[in-house]
């Protein structure tokens, strides 16, 4: 099968997933293969000493059309998923975790809003019919203000309910203006950031929290003093794309 016949790839950024990563893997395979898209899993690992890697070779070796990049020290989830997208052969291509709080059962839902002529689409938790989950009251008080910063600082994100989600899909080619020296989190506000002319689409979702493993934000502290720099990294990206629509 040549490369340009893909329709979908799908990044998955892991660090350490040994106990989630077969099950994420597996419910993915079960969804997409009744139907008739080509599609790709794209692993970047940042060196994960678990058993991760030996999982994602022999899913490899079972399953032609994926494959995988690895990292011999972390990079930051942002530069894994950038990593991603840049090495992806898929016409569209979507990025979800790798921890199971992004449930496979809207990939669908995504990949199907994406051929109606969106050039991006965010899973969001905050328009009708999406959900939080059970997350915990301090995940749910960092994630609106994170939310609200970007709405406040950014003209890209200042629409969009939910602007730090990482369950998006989007058209290839799309502009994704960053630098891999770069740390962070939340590569779909530089996404916004670098293509100002473009259709987004907001559907729901129910996200759904970590049963297996430690998050990969370690503190509020942490994520938060590496968020402000991607904001304003973003905004630099902003005005650097910016084109006033006419």
């Amino acid at each position: 099968m040549e490369i340009q016949d893909i329709d979908l790839t799908i990044v998955l950024a892991t660090l350490n997933e040994i106990d989630n990563l077969p099950r994420l893997c597996s419910d993915i395979d079960s969804i997409l293969k009744n139907t008739k898209i080509k599609y790709q899993l794209l692993f970047v690992d940042d060196n994960s000493s678990d058993g991760t890697r030996e999982f994602i070779i022999e899913y490899c070796n079972k399953n032609k059309l994926s494959k995988y990049i690895f990292n011999e020290y972390k990079k930051s989830t942002l530069i894994a998923r950038y990593q991603g997208i840049n090495n992806a052969d898929g016409k569209y291509i979507i990025l979800m975790d790798s921890d199971l709080q992004h449930p496979p059962k809207y990939l669908l839902n995504i990949y199907n809003s994406l051929l109606k002529h969106n050039d991006i689409v965010i899973a969001s938790r905050y328009v009708k019919g999406g959900s939080t989950g059970n997350r915990k009251p301090i995940r749910g008080i960092i994630s609106r203000g994170a939310s609200l910063m970007a709405q406040l600082l950014l003209k890209s994100s200042r629409q969009i309910k939910d602007p730090i989600s990482c369950y998006i899909g989007f058209r290839k080619g799309l502009k994704l203006d960053i630098d891999e020296g770069w740390r962070g989190y939340e590569i779909g506000i530089f996404l916004r950031a670098s293509n100002n002319n473009v259709k987004v689409k907001e559907i729901p979702y129910r996200f759904a929290e970590r049963e297996n493993g430690k998050s990969k934000v370690t503190s509020s502290v942490k994520f938060l003093r590496v968020y402000i720099i991607e904001l304003l990294l973003a905004k630099r990206v902003e005005i650097r794309n910016y084109k006033p629509i006419l």
